[in-house]
């Protein structure tokens, strides 16, 4: 159809609706967008659920718009059923003077029994298959970058400033409009080895790491084991006047740390640049080099420890700690049901 053919006293307005849920829901309405611009029509985007109207400005929802204002509604993408329209049967009678149309939808049920379209386009049905349409929609590539987040260390008591460093990375993802995944050093626990839940050794974080563009993180392995595979990292130390994440950088040679009672936000945006430059990786690959001539003479310490004689008044001053958890643990070690 072409824009000569389309009359402007027939349409007014389409209103897109959807579950708009999944990245698959948005590439289809993608397309669906761009179609109607090409032929001059204007439209709205309405989620099925209000809540997912928040997701962009320019949503709406059906219930809360002029239904004489349209001329055709659009079901776009996923499945369908009797059951989803009846639901929403309460603000979607009001757009009965309109031109229903369904793009890339799945129909449950024999279209005999169910099509309430006066155009169907779908996807798959009992009377007709296509491939998706968001094989048709070309995104543009964005980098990838992990997240990696230590959590509150009590260690370091009211140093610490986990909850703003992580409020920091959380406001500099949304800025930068990247990819962000978010991984995390600790191994799942064997109670929780299943797919999804984690990474069960290190070689499977070290391979997930080695594919991003660049990390950002407030762990010191974060730090270290991307630089391990040349991954430009921005890192902030979540211990106010900086602590062990500040250190390894030092040594290492690593400019792009900060620490989080100091930094500012351009200090993020200009640091997540400069790692996502090509040579960064390179940078980081000299990091690398650096930091493993440094433990070339390890076998020579290692042999000299185990050579070492023991003095116990080092730690004659330890004392156990007293909460009931532990005294409980200690009494079960004991097995004498007597106390310390």
């Amino acid at each position: 159809m072409s824009r000569s053919n389309i009359s402007p006293r027939v349409i007014k307005r389409a209103l897109l609706m959807g579950a708009f849920s999944t990245v698959g829901d948005v590439e289809v309405l993608h397309q669906v967008e761009r179609r109607l611009s090409d032929l001059g029509v204007p439209f709205d985007v309405s989620p099925l659920s209000e809540k997912r109207t928040s997701m962009f400005e320019h949503w709406v929802h059906a219930s809360r718009v002029d239904p004489q204002e349209y001329s055709h509604v659009f079901f776009v993408c996923g499945p369908l059923t009797r059951k989803i329209m009846e639901k929403r049967w309460h603000y979607l009678k009001r757009f009965q003077h309109c031109v229903f149309v369904g793009v890339n939808l799945t129909m449950v049920a024999d279209t005999t029994d169910f099509n309430p379209f006066e155009v169907l386009i779908e996807r798959d049905s009992d009377r007709s298959v296509r491939p998706d349409m968001s094989f048709a929609q070309s995104e543009p590539r964005v980098p990838v970058v992990g997240i990696c987040l230590a959590p509150t260390q009590k260690e370091y008591g009211d140093r610490q400033r986990h909850t703003e460093a992580k409020a920091h990375i959380e406001r500099l993802a949304q800025r930068s409009g990247v990819a962000a995944i978010l991984v995390d050093t600790h191994l799942a626990a064997e109670r929780d080895q299943a797919v999804g839940n984690g990474f069960f050794n290190p070689s499977q974080f070290e391979s997930a790491i080695s594919r991003f563009d660049a990390l950002v993180t407030t762990r010191l392995h974060g730090l270290v084991l991307a630089l391990k595979n040349s991954v430009p990292v921005v890192a902030i130390d979540a211990i106010k006047g900086g602590d062990k994440v500040s250190r390894q950088a030092a040594v290492i040679g690593w400019p792009e740390v900060f620490d989080v009672s100091e930094v500012t936000e351009e200090d993020l945006d200009r640091a997540l640049e400069r790692c996502l430059k090509p040579e960064a990786r390179e940078r980081a690959a000299a990091c690398a080099n650096r930091a493993r001539q440094f433990w070339e003479g390890f076998e020579g310490d290692f042999e000299r420890a185990l050579e070492a004689v023991s003095d116990p008044a080092l730690r004659a001053d330890l004392k156990p700690r007293q909460g009931m958890r532990d005294r409980i643990r200690y009494l079960g070690i004991r097995g004498d049901g007597k106390g310390a």
